[in-house]
């Protein structure tokens, strides 16, 4: 258990008394299985909290406990308990997840008072920062690639697709867009917006899941979903040495980044497909995951 979990806890449940009692379920629950960051490693805590499920029907049919917990009582209701401190545990390893990664992010940032006007480069600090960076180069993601859903979120009954697109072929192609790395749960995510663009256009789109990592359930899964493609982006930095390469006087200055044209990078060494272009200070390269 992570050391900063009773911290993260105090401050989500409403009770001392619920406080107390969740990390004595966890603690049982680690005693029984083994350390919960390597479980929540291998798959997120799904086949952990898959055991720690009983039903009114299991209980009407008086099914054995299905979990190495010795239990006394009232077997569904303490085994839901169990679960919920378990569940817990998954929704703090993600928030950690999700805070390192966009920590990351912002430290790409410059200083905003270290000198007015506009900052060089954008702060890919969330999703909704790299979609923007990916609207502007869909062409390089994959020729002919273009938005078409009116430079915003398409709803649909499942949610709402980070980009609809339309390839080169003039088939459509859904987008989603990830910060951090890519679980399985985005699987269904996707499969659900396709399913919804089916539904309404009559053809089938393509899929695209962009992340700068993918848990390995993540591919094994894509495999089993025709037309699904994963493709991983990286975040590069540039540097000069501003003493040595200072121009004279009369230089602009900041007013020159903002209107300094896009620069490229070449993939780092294994990489496939296209580049992004990128905004001075850092570069987007798309992978095959």
């Amino acid at each position: 258990m992570h050391l900063d979990y009773p911290d993260w806890l105090r401050d989500a449940v409403p009770t001392d008394s619920t406080f107390r009692t969740k990390l004595s379920e966890l603690r049982r629950v680690e005693a029984a299985y083994g350390d919960l960051d390597a479980l929540y490693d291998e798959d997120e805590l799904a086949a952990l909290i898959d055991t720690l499920s009983y039903s009114s029907e299991d209980a009407r049919r008086g099914r054995p406990n299905p979990s190495r917990l010795e239990i006394t009582g009232d077997l569904r209701n303490n085994l839901a308990s169990y679960k919920s401190a378990v569940a817990k545990y998954q929704r703090f390893r993600q928030d950690m997840e999700s805070e390192a990664a966009h920590a990351t992010l912002r430290r790409m940032a410059p200083d905003a008072s270290d000198e007015p006007g506009e900052p060089p480069g954008r702060i890919l600090s969330m999703e909704s920062d790299l979609q923007r960076a990916l609207r502007d180069a869909l062409g390089d993601l994959e020729p002919g690639l273009e938005a078409v859903d009116g430079g915003g979120e398409k709803i649909v009954p499942s949610g709402r697709i980070d980009i609809l697109a339309r390839d080169a072929a003039g088939g459509l192609v859904v987008i989603e867009l990830k910060a951090v790395c890519a679980r399985r749960e985005v699987l269904g995510q996707i499969a659900g917006y396709m399913a919804d663009i089916e539904a309404e256009t009559g053809a089938r789109p393509r899929g695209l899941i962009i992340a700068p990592d993918f848990h390995p359930a993540t591919v094994s899964g894509a495999r089993m979903i025709d037309g699904l493609d994963l493709k991983r982006y990286a975040i590069r930095f540039a540097f000069s040495d501003m003493r040595r390469d200072a121009a004279g006087p009369g230089d602009p200055g900041c007013a020159s980044i903002a209107r300094a044209p896009p620069e490229t990078q070449e993939a780092p060494a294994g990489a496939e497909a296209s580049e992004f272009r990128r905004a001075p200070g850092a570069a987007l390269t798309s992978a095959a995951g």
